[in-house]
């Protein structure tokens, strides 16, 4: 007598649920995690590439290449915007040198630039005199034409930097000195605060006293020089220190060697 054969239940295939079950759990946990964070777009295709690297070389090829091209383009467009900066602040500086030169300044106001900023120097015989910090009228003629400067190029500039400095002479406090050189830095930053309208958190007043000579205190000549003021101008994105500019001009004049603070009768 034969065995009956047991009915097919057909659970040959139950481990196609169990799977389907798992893969369903998995997608949704990285949808999850997905929502969760925000995706590089950078990584994102880093992903993309290696899969299609495998799976259709051609593909891969395609999206190298269109990420090349797009990084080409950004780097024409940050070169471009570096140059017409450049080019700005280049009118700002041959505004003020073309004031200067027709008017036989070059001995009274200095002016230098680099590609990242302009460098004014003004002598005491046009800012102020004596110990006033009263804006003489030289002063203010010249400021006028760089305030107009400055609004032309405001939007190319990082910061404003005004800096008032004096001659140590023997009848000088360190307050006296120190209050003299930061109020003429501030009555010519009112003055083109008043004149160029540009954003004021730019403008920034410094007043070094007798700290930072360029000049031998020992002479009349030289003391002259020393009481100055001057104005750094930085493209924006580069605020370099205004101290180590005028370290740098320092040591670029031969006639400049280390001038150690001597009190002298003026």
């Amino acid at each position: 007598m034969s065995r009956k054969r047991r009915k097919d239940t057909g659970g040959g295939a139950s481990w196609m649920e169990t799977y389907s079950d798992m893969v369903t759990l998995l997608l949704t946990f990285f949808i999850m995690l997905y929502a969760m964070s925000t995706i590089d777009a950078q990584k994102y295709a880093a992903i993309v590439a290696s899969f299609s690297k495998e799976l259709n070389p051609q593909a891969y090829q395609q999206i190298i290449s269109q990420e090349e091209e797009a990084d080409g383009i950004d780097i024409v467009e940050d070169e471009e915007e570096i140059k017409k900066e450049i080019e700005e602040i280049d009118k700002l500086y041959t505004l003020l040198k073309q004031y200067i030169d027709e008017r036989g300044m070059e001995q009274q106001v200095e002016i230098s630039k680099s590609e990242e900023y302009v460098f004014i120097r003004f002598s005491d015989s046009v800012t102020f005199r004596g110990y006033s910090d009263i804006l003489e009228q030289s002063g203010r003629e010249i400021l006028d034409v760089l305030a107009e400067g400055l609004v032309l190029v405001d939007e190319y500039i990082e910061e404003v930097v005004i800096a008032g400095h004096t001659a140590e002479v023997e009848h000088d406090t360190t307050d006296i000195d120190r209050s003299l050189s930061t109020n003429r830095a501030n009555v010519v930053l009112r003055y083109l605060e008043d004149k160029a309208v540009i954003d004021p958190a730019k403008y920034l007043a410094i007043g070094y006293g007798m700290h930072s000579p360029i000049a031998d205190n020992s002479t009349s000549e030289g003391r002259s020089k020393n009481r100055r003021v001057e104005i750094y101008i930085s493209r924006k994105g580069h605020p370099i220190s205004y101290t180590k500019i005028i370290q740098d001009t320092i040591n670029s004049d031969e006639d400049n060697t280390e001038y150690q603070r001597q009190t002298y009768i003026d």
